[in-house]
């Protein structure tokens, strides 16, 4: 009787085993990238303080599916204009690698800009202007009432840093990016735009994130999918708790509490014990 226990011990632990690895491997053929899933580490993508569903949170696990060129990925302004979202606002949340050998940024995917010269084009910017949410000035691209905090968003093309005057940027293709949470806290506004109230620079490139705009080569991949908490436990291991917000703690123990109950049940209902 012990030997039978023993060995039915056994063979729940291969089962368990065998479903992990066909979940990677499954995993690894849709994303076509190992790891095929990323644990978020910080809170730079979260709408807000608290645990909020749908969008990236601190604590939460997406997958980071390859792309092969740069049409795979719709910007903010080309989702705006198409209405097409992805964790709660326009376009692709990217995952990308600001320098070699960098732990990967996993930022939204403002606009993709290319360089003619001195002048620059940003793709959908026809109809943006047109519907009037977005105002080309000089090197300035101001899109009004962006995110979840509403707030109109700045960006120099010209420079990583707007108040230096310094030319850093220009002749730069790529795809210019931000967190969601960095507009919506961001210290560094300017009254000189178009629009009546202020505007705020927060996009990683002239806030210090990236040292130019994202270029297909940094692209580690767009995000899918989305699981919420169960990456805390790995950043409780390792001790990264600051950015976790109270919620998902509270949220991942009613999860575990549940899986545990429902493992309980399924091994000692009677229909079972009679089989």
């Amino acid at each position: 009787m012990k030997e039978s226990s023993s060995l039915d011990t056994i063979k729940s632990i291969i089962i368990a085993i065998s479903v992990i690895l066909i979940i990677f491997a499954g995993l690894y053929l849709y994303a076509g990238n190992w790891p095929p899933v990323t644990i978020i580490e910080s809170s730079s993508m979260q709408h807000g303080d608290h645990f909020t569903w749908g969008v990236i949170n601190t604590g939460d696990i997406v997958i980071q599916k390859k792309v092969t060129n740069i049409s795979q990925i719709i910007t903010y302004v080309q989702g705006r204009e198409s209405g097409y979202t992805s964790y709660g606002d326009y376009g692709n949340v990217i995952l990308y690698q600001p320098y070699p050998g960098a732990t990967p940024v996993i930022h939204r995917a403002i606009f993709y800009i290319t360089w003619q010269g001195l002048s620059f084009h940003i793709k959908g910017e026809t109809l943006a202007i047109k519907q009037g949410w977005m105002v080309i000035k000089g090197y300035d691209v101001i899109i009004k009432n962006v995110g979840f905090s509403h707030r109109n968003l700045v960006v120099n093309v010209s420079s990583s840093n707007p108040y230096s005057g310094f030319m850093d940027l220009i002749g730069k293709n790529g795809f210019f990016t931000m967190g969601d949470n960095n507009l919506a806290n961001s210290p560094f506004s300017d009254e000189n735009v178009i629009f009546p109230s202020i505007a705020y620079y927060a996009c990683d490139q002239n806030v210090g994130i990236a040292s130019g705009p994202v270029s297909f080569s940094q692209i580690v991949g767009v995000a899918q999918g989305w699981l919420p908490w169960f990456g805390i436990i790995k950043l409780v291991l390792s001790g990264d708790t600051q950015y976790i917000p109270t919620d998902s703690y509270y949220y991942l123990g009613i999860t575990l509490t549940l899986i545990v109950i429902i493992a309980f049940l399924w091994d000692y209902l009677p229909e079972r014990k009679k089989k």
